[in-house]
């Protein structure tokens, strides 16, 4: 696994190795003030390796800058770690890094780090992103694992995102079609990929597993979004499925943004929900879902290609 001085830099600044007592990584507002900063000096991030003396910045203690950047023993360990176990590391700075998300999210929300594995190249096609919260009622599940059913036979890559039952319900849906899907994890979970029935997923090139953090990220160490914003990001078409309404409701925000996506890129942005909808979804429909009823026929409505509605 080569990286450039740039993509090697990136890791120390933003990775996590685990055990990070003194100083966490950088996150992606920080790390963007480090990007401008150098980008205004007229250097790139590989820069810093050779430096001098580490400048301090508005809110950034050069200190702690010099000490993630001498992580190297410690990240060459994680880096072979990393390629034993197949997973595979993409920085902002690589070409490579995908165009849907470097284009959409730009630098300002696209994560400098993505970590994943099995086949890069499902990145390139089209796709549906079908996610929601846990707490959706049993038939409106079972209706959006219809919907990603229509979608395969349509041949479009179904896009799932976070740990879910929803994400999970949608990614056995695909493998169980033979179908290739995309999984948008949470801080680095990709110990999925150890399961028998994604294993034969990645080495039939079917599978796609990929986390904007380190596999040794500590939990809730992300940016709250990002996930379900990388999905949106990555699809072609989405529909949220809408939780429950109930007194017991725990749903937890989806605070991702994605009205401006869907009236920039999305030929079709639908949410899916009962006859009472949660703040949430209300949220969402403000933002620039359609509504879609789940007790629309779901066949007279996806029999047909969407047209362009934004």
């Amino acid at each position: 696994m080569m990286h450039t001085d740039d993509a090697y830099t990136i890791l120390l600044l933003c990775a996590s190795m685990g055990n990070n007592s003194k100083y966490t990584p950088l996150n992606l507002a920080e790390y963007n003030q480090v990007a401008r900063a150098l980008h205004l000096a007229g250097k790139r991030p590989g820069a810093l390796l050779t430096a001098k003396s580490i400048p301090d910045l508005p809110g950034l203690d050069s200190v702690r800058l010099q000490w993630l950047l001498d992580r190297r023993i410690q990240l060459g360990f994680c880096l072979e770690d990393w390629q034993r176990q197949g997973i595979w590391i993409l920085t902002r700075s690589d070409l490579e890094y995908p165009k849907k998300i470097r284009r959409r999210m730009q630098s300002q929300q696209a994560p400098p780090l993505l970590f994943g594995t099995g086949n890069q190249k499902l990145l390139e096609n089209k796709a549906i992103a079908i996610f929601g919260p846990d707490n959706i009622p049993a038939g409106r599940l079972k209706k959006a694992c219809a919907l990603a059913e229509m979608a395969i036979k349509d041949g479009k890559t179904v896009i799932a995102a976070g740990d879910r039952k929803i994400a999970k319900q949608i990614v056995l849906t695909a493998h169980q079609h033979a179908a290739p899907v995309i999984w948008i994890l949470h801080e680095g979970a990709l110990h999925p990929r150890r399961e028998k029935i994604h294993r034969e997923a990645i080495a039939a090139d079917r599978l796609l597993m990929m986390a904007a953090q380190s596999p040794k990220a500590p939990k809730q160490s992300g940016e709250q979004g990002t996930v379900s914003a990388l999905a949106a990001v990555l699809a072609n078409e989405l529909i949220y499925v809408d939780g429950s309404c109930s007194k017991n409701n725990t749903q937890r925000s989806d605070r991702f943004r994605i009205g401006n996506v869907a009236r920039k890129y999305l030929n079709t942005c639908k949410i899916l929900h009962g006859r009472k909808i949660t703040p949430e979804g209300k949220k969402l429909l403000q933002e620039g879902l359609l509504s879609w009823n789940d007790a629309t026929t779901l066949k007279d409505e996806y029999s047909h290609d969407p047209p362009e509605l934004f």
